[in-house]
């Protein structure tokens, strides 16, 4: 989509906004004002329009009598509710432990705390609407399942509205639900949740596996920019984010992680670029090296090196000759020979009004997971590398390049905060390295699904917080006393009675944790 018409789909949108505000303000005063608003199914509730109907519950009825599938699907949910609960705890938890950094470090912006699509930048308009509005009738639909399968009433279901559609539910009857069984309520409470999961699955598999797993790239191998820094050479000298490098000074340039090959060019010089976008061949110059786009604080290069200086070779220990440092493949690549403990002879440059000076700095290096560490966030001049194939495989395959567990895990958490680095999966700036069946309309489709994946995800784990008024905090409560009545604890007043009170002062420290690690990361 060229910048003309995404501007004037961003103009259609506010017009729309516009048009439906102006609706919605004189229609919420009068469902606050008006007796005749329950008539028609509608009620205020806090900011939102609550539209109740009957929808679904037809169809609740009649899937609910396949009760031994709801019985199986209830344990499986109750399982994946307290694995999601003991995540989400430990996720806490590490967030809590990294408030120092986090609090030194800027902030996202209060926006990212918003979960509203088109003011949270992570979110775009129409995806994140039909992400959200698909998350949360899946998830509704499915207490409403597990309530009529547990013999309990739905009085209503629908919608809530705010200008556009924010949500779904359905309403069981309340004293249903008390008069129910421990695990007749945990049926209920889980189903939402790994129903989001199950939804999540299928959209993964549909676009990463059906539709991303048969489409390929005339450029497969070659290096290709995914990401430029405001500022750095590369942006300067006009290189666009999608671009395909195709010779730097008459030379193939190559992404790998292989330091020994070597170039007619030094790093560090000024080079003539040739490379690739949707437009087309392009030419230009710019200076080519590691450059150091950040020196984290504390860290072995803090106070040696200097941000927005070039890093041009390196050698450790008893070398006689340094390792040219071409890019950030190469500088990966050489660290990986390094040991902690080690001392780095590093030559760098710094330009300043477009003269350049090198001088050589000495540092010991630091720990990280057994080989050394410098402590600086580095491009190659302001260009974040990969090829359209590692794009390709690393949109498709949530552990791409694991070779452990905790890789494993690493990786698929990288997966889910892909949206942070404009990953959804594949950024929209490469679309067109690829060779696609639709056109377009390909990746439409396949960021449709992306949203309604990623959305179920955020949902699910949301909602597994053992905190009131999320699921997890009925969840947590009813498996507490059943812990306790394993225990011996057989009086089930005092043992209802004190678990709900634990699960009271849970939840107000998880909440009070929760909103002090998103201020922290947000501000």
């Amino acid at each position: 989509m060229n910048k003309g018409v995404g501007s004037i789909v961003l103009e259609l949108t506010y017009i729309i906004l516009l048009v439906l505000a102006v609706f919605y303000v004189p229609l919420y005063i009068w469902v606050w004002r008006s007796p005749k608003a329950a008539k028609y199914g509608l009620a205020k509730y806090g900011p939102c329009i609550m539209i109740k109907t009957k929808l679904g519950t037809k169809l609740m009825d009649r899937l609910a009598v396949y009760t031994r599938f709801w019985k199986i699907f209830g344990t499986i949910s109750i399982a994946i509710a307290f694995f999601l609960m003991a995540f989400i705890i430990v996720i806490i938890a590490v967030g809590v432990s990294n408030l120092a950094s986090s609090l030194t470090s800027p902030g996202l912006g209060v926006e990212y705390a918003l979960a509203i699509p088109g003011l949270n930048p992570l979110l775009p308009f129409w995806y994140g609407v039909l992400g959200l509005i698909v998350a949360m009738v899946v998830h509704e639909m499915a207490h409403g399942f597990q309530t009529r399968a547990n013999n309990m009433r739905v009085d209503s279901t629908g919608l809530l509205y705010v200008v556009v559609p924010i949500g779904a539910f359905v309403e069981p009857n309340e004293k249903d639900i008390e008069k129910s069984s421990r695990r007749q309520k945990l049926d209920l409470y889980t189903a939402g949740i790994s129903v989001n999961f199950i939804t999540a699955a299928v959209t993964f598999f549909i676009f990463a596996v059906l539709m991303l797993g048969n489409i390929s790239s005339d450029y497969g191998d070659n290096a290709a920019v995914y990401q430029i820094s405001s500022g750095s050479p590369a942006f300067d000298a006009g290189i666009p984010s999608g671009s395909i490098i195709v010779s730097v000074d008459g030379s193939e340039y190559f992404y790998m992680e292989d330091h020994t090959i070597t170039y007619d060019w030094k790093p560090g010089q000024i080079v003539t670029v040739e490379y690739l976008t949707q437009d087309g061949p392009n030419t230009t110059e710019v200076r080519w090296g590691l450059f150091i786009e950040q020196v984290s604080p504390n860290s072995p290069a803090s106070g040696v090196l200097d941000a927005r200086s070039f890093i041009l070779s390196m050698k450790v220990g008893d070398a006689e000759t340094p390792t040219l440092i071409y890019g950030y493949s190469e500088f990966i690549s050489f660290m990986q020979t390094t040991a902690p403990g080690e001392t780095a002879v590093i030559e760098c440059m710094t330009v300043t009004d477009g003269v350049a000076s090198t001088f050589t700095k000495e540092l010991t290096l630091g720990n990280n997971g057994g080989i050394g560490y410098v402590g600086i966030v580095t491009t190659t001049s302001g260009m974040n590398f990969t090829t359209p194939n590692i794009m390709l495989d690393t949109g498709r395959n949530p552990i791409y390049g694991a070779e452990s567990i905790t890789d494993a895990a690493t990786s698929m958490l990288s997966y889910i905060s892909g949206p942070f680095q404009g990953f959804s999966p594949i950024p929209a700036s490469v679309h067109w390295w690829y060779d696609t069946p639709l056109g377009d309309a390909f990746w439409i489709l396949i960021s449709a699904l992306y949203w309604i994946f990623w959305l179920n995800i955020m949902l699910g784990v949301s909602n597994a917080i053992p905190a009131y008024p999320f699921d997890g905090g009925f969840v947590f409560q009813g498996g507490m006393s059943a812990l306790l009545e394993k225990l011996g604890m057989k009086n089930e007043k005092k043992r209802e009675e004190l678990t709900a009170r634990v699960t009271s002062i849970l939840s107000t420290l998880m909440i009070f944790l929760l909103v002090i690690v998103i201020v922290a990361v947000v501000l």
